[in-house]
């Protein structure tokens, strides 16, 4: 059973060619820089840059210069990589695994707190929605803040949604710009729930735009939703290199998957009972590589053997040459002797 969800899983993941599936049990990569990484590096190498070891899909996400993972399970999340400030899975571990074993905790009170000031926001941010919101107000356009910064644990519960747990699909990420903190660990999230009226929603969004925010638009499934990606833009060359790959579609909130991948035969039901049945399965990890430097390879026994053989083959040779210097030594001097 869990085999034919993995392979599914694959087949949603858009594993397409040798270099998007994961790294052979052993296999070694080695840990580049920007700088060091050749101008043509493969998909495999640019894995290995960010520790990706899944099959799953990983590039640019389709709207943002953000590098983004989508990992092959039933119902995939797509979540950030390399971007500092956000949650990510324990060392050595798949995003697959990662999001498998959030489907499966149990979380406590802290996951329904829910956070409404804007003192938890990157200040940044903050100035923004508070822009965002004195225009809102001069306009008359209603809308109601439902939630600003979100803790992981939270986002983890709300992932868990529509996957583990009954309910609408809530959430596409475990790496949310709600969840954002900054160097300290303290709370700068990026991004703010609102609860607007159908009336003022096209308004609403309008107004978001001019005063710098993002957002899925009003007809999206998160019509509510504002935020302002990365503060730390990436650098031309990262990106360049990043661009070599193809852009990782977003996930949906109305299917829980890819906007390019169709509902299976079933639809949601069917996808639900696979996505339950992932969580409740065994884990079986897929084949990790070693990110550490590749050691010396060894030389083999065969080859110490010839190089062990050739030396005293050399060293015959030498003492064949001693004896004939030896013989022609004692020639010469017998014939000086004789004339």
């Amino acid at each position: 059973m869990l085999t034919s969800l993995i392979l599914l899983a694959v087949q949603l993941g858009g594993a397409t060619n040798s270099d998007s599936v994961a790294y052979s049990l052993g296999e070694s990569c080695e840990m580049h820089d920007f700088v060091s990484l050749r101008r043509d590096p493969t998909e495999r190498e640019l894995r290995c840059r960010y520790g990706i070891i899944g099959p799953g899909r990983f590039g640019l996400l389709s709207y943002a210069d953000v590098p983004v993972y989508q990992p092959a399970t039933p119902m995939p999340g797509t979540h950030l990589v390399g971007v500092p400030g956000h949650s990510r899975p324990m060392l050595g571990e798949s995003y697959e695994a990662w999001e498998w074993r959030v489907l499966r905790t149990t979380y406590g009170p802290q996951a329904h707190q829910v956070n409404r000031g804007l003192e938890l926001l990157d200040p940044f941010v903050a100035a923004k929605i508070m822009r965002l919101e004195a225009r809102l107000a001069e306009e008359g356009v209603r809308a109601y803040r439902r939630e600003t910064w979100r803790s992981p644990v939270r986002q983890a519960y709300l992932f868990q949604q529509g996957r583990s747990r009954p309910g609408f699909i809530a959430t596409a990420t475990l790496t949310s710009w709600h969840s954002e903190v900054d160097a300290n660990g303290n709370p700068a999230g990026r991004a703010v729930d609102y609860d607007v009226p159908w009336s003022g929603m096209l308004r609403f969004h309008e107004i978001a735009a001019e005063v710098g925010l993002s957002s899925f638009g009003a007809d999206s499934y998160d019509p509510g939703h504002v935020f302002i990606p990365v503060a730390q833009e990436l650098g031309p060359e990262e990106i360049a290199l990043l661009r070599i790959l193809p852009r990782v579609p977003e996930v949906t909130l109305s299917t829980g998957l890819p906007v390019d991948v169709p509902l299976p035969e079933g639809g949601s039901r069917a996808l639900g009972q696979r996505s339950r049945a992932f969580a409740e399965s065994h884990f079986i990890p897929f084949p990790q590589a070693s990110l550490a430097l590749p050691a010396p390879r060894p030389r083999s026994s065969r080859r110490v053997q010839d190089i062990q053989a050739g030396a005293l083959a050399a060293n015959d040779v030498l003492a064949i040459l001693r004896v004939i210097a030896a013989v022609d030594g004692d020639d010469g001097g017998a014939q000086s002797e004789n004339q």
